[in-house]
């Protein structure tokens, strides 16, 4: 069993005081860093005014810090103060940074947070924890997806093609019982392409004020948003705007990847990702497979990735902590823990 908690992407420094504003902890999160403080994940979304986040940042930026420390307490509400863990980068950040991450993550990490948030008993105040990562592992993004396919639920055996329908980038490759083949691999545009047409359109007609991205994506997910007090119905434009993402980013982007050869071997393509909540694209995708391939979305496909980081830990680390995984997404940030 894993169990697995999960906060939005974003953050903003704060100088408030704020006191049982929220219910527990992953609502909560409000830590301190370089002598600032920071509302992180639903909490940045309820009390602040501009909660952001840089898209694919790395160990060393700003962002990545304050966000990972976040992800990290966390993870020692289920696993304690001494774990192993796994995490993923893009394909076009992968060899970039996985050597430096590996470097700069395996250590200890003290994480000052204040708990006033949710507390309600005398516990109240600026808490210190100290998380001694003991073992750090870096793998490809959509590595995580496919070792989950293999090894987690659906101990997939066959090839298969995999398309992660990310927020930052949208990835695709085939996945072998012997591997990945690596020709195969292709990063684009993800999600994010789409709720900008949306943000562009909207534009013509309407003052945005200053929505930030994070804000307009919660509203792409929930097809609808308030302007001028009213709220307006998004689906359509929804619908609009992730045909046109199709059309110009994902067909081309797997037309050039995917060849015969493959399609020899492969019967069905799975869905990964939080773009594949949306119906509106994968169906899409299944009138472009029909009759070639089964296309398959796992139950809570955004989950796929960080489960597989934490099946990879505990195969790579066994006995050597609790098994973590952690999802730095663009959108959300995922923590899964290994109950052995």
């Amino acid at each position: 069993m894993m169990d697995i908690s999960v906060f939005p992407s974003v953050y903003e420094s704060t100088r408030t005081d704020l006191s049982r504003v929220s219910d527990d902890l992953v609502s909560g999160l409000k830590i301190d860093y370089n002598d600032e403080s920071y509302m992180i994940g639903q909490l940045a979304l309820q009390e602040g005014l501009s909660p952001h986040r840089l898209i694919n940042t790395a160990p060393g930026e700003l962002d990545f810090d304050v966000l990972f420390r976040a992800a990290l307490l966390l993870a020692q509400e289920k696993a304690g103060s001494d774990f192993s863990m796994t995490m993923g980068f893009p394909f076009e950040m992968y060899h970039k940074h996985s050597d430096m991450a590996k470097q700069r993550l395996t250590k200890s990490f003290d994480v000052l947070y204040d708990s006033s948030t949710f507390a309600t008993n005398g516990a109240t105040g600026k808490q210190s924890a100290t998380i001694q990562l003991r073992n750090v592992d870096v793998i490809p993004e959509i590595a995580g997806s496919i070792i989950s396919l293999r090894y987690g639920d659906y101990q997939e055996e066959d090839d298969f093609f995999v398309v992660s329908l990310g927020y930052g980038s949208m990835e695709g490759v085939v996945s072998t019982t012997n591997g990945i083949i690596r020709r195969t691999a292709t990063s684009t545009h993800g999600m994010r392409y789409a709720v900008n047409m949306m943000k562009e359109e909207l534009q013509k007609d309407h003052y945005l004020g200053f929505k930030t991205e994070h804000q307009l994506n919660v509203a792409f997910q929930n097809g609808k948003i308030n302007i001028d007090k009213r709220s307006i119905d998004l689906t359509a434009l929804r619908r609009k705007v992730l045909k046109s993402y199709f059309e110009n980013i994902i067909r081309p982007a797997l037309a050039n990847s995917f060849q015969d050869s493959d399609f020899a071997t492969c019967s069905k393509i799975y869905l990964v990702g939080g773009g594949a909540y949306f119906s509106e694209l994968t169906n899409l995708i299944t009138e472009e497979y029909d009759g070639i391939l089964s296309v398959e979305v796992p139950d809570k496909p955004d989950q796929m990735a960080v489960k597989g980081y934490c099946l990879n830990t505990a195969m790579q680390f066994e006995g050597e902590g609790t098994p973590v995984g952690i999802d730095m997404g663009n959108a959300s940030t995922l923590i899964a823990v290994l109950d052995e």
